[in-house]
């Protein structure tokens, strides 16, 4: 079992010492540390807008064409299984950290979804979007031409479909 010499101890110890140095000098946060959330934001962008212009004006879903997949949810399982599986098909890590930058991006975005979904109707639904609902002709909304539901004609009436 290799052990590490004194001198190389001292020697790592240095460098950190002088990479804390470093970025204690240079205010705190360099490029080296924004890149990351940088590119998730960049992520979460890009896939927020390319959801607007692909999704189901209707129900708010944007599938993978010929499938009931949401396609943001199998966008961040795809980048997610690159960084993490990448290295054994002998992906680069550059790339797989580009993948999991981009996986932690769109992967916030679609929970964020969610939870605003969730927020909205109170019930969990993983096939977000933010469509209009159907009309429905026995609910009461102050907008539509209909009665309460305390009067009972007018509930006739909704229920025949009329």
């Amino acid at each position: 079992m290799p052990y590490l010499t004194d001198s190389q101890i001292e020697q790592s110890l240095s460098r950190r010492s002088n990479e804390d140095e470093r970025e204690t000098s240079s205010g705190g946060a360099s490029l080296a540390t924004l890149a990351p959330m940088a590119g998730g934001m960049g992520a979460a962008a890009i896939v927020g807008f390319v959801r607007a212009k692909f999704e189901d004006p209707a129900t708010g879903e944007w599938k993978v064409p010929g499938t009931d997949w949401d396609a943001e949810a199998t966008a961040f399982v795809a980048a997610a299984a690159t960084a993490i599986g990448g290295g054994y098909v002998g992906l680069d890590r550059q790339w797989r950290t580009i993948a999991a930058i981009g996986a932690i991006g769109i992967g916030s975005h679609y929970i964020g979804e969610v939870a605003r979904r969730y927020g909205k109707t109170g019930k969990l639904d993983w096939h977000v979007g933010g469509g209009v609902p159907p009309w429905d002709p026995t609910s009461y909304d102050p907008t539509q031409f209909s009665a309460p539901y305390d009067d009972d004609a007018a509930r006739g009436l909704a229920s025949s479909g009329v």
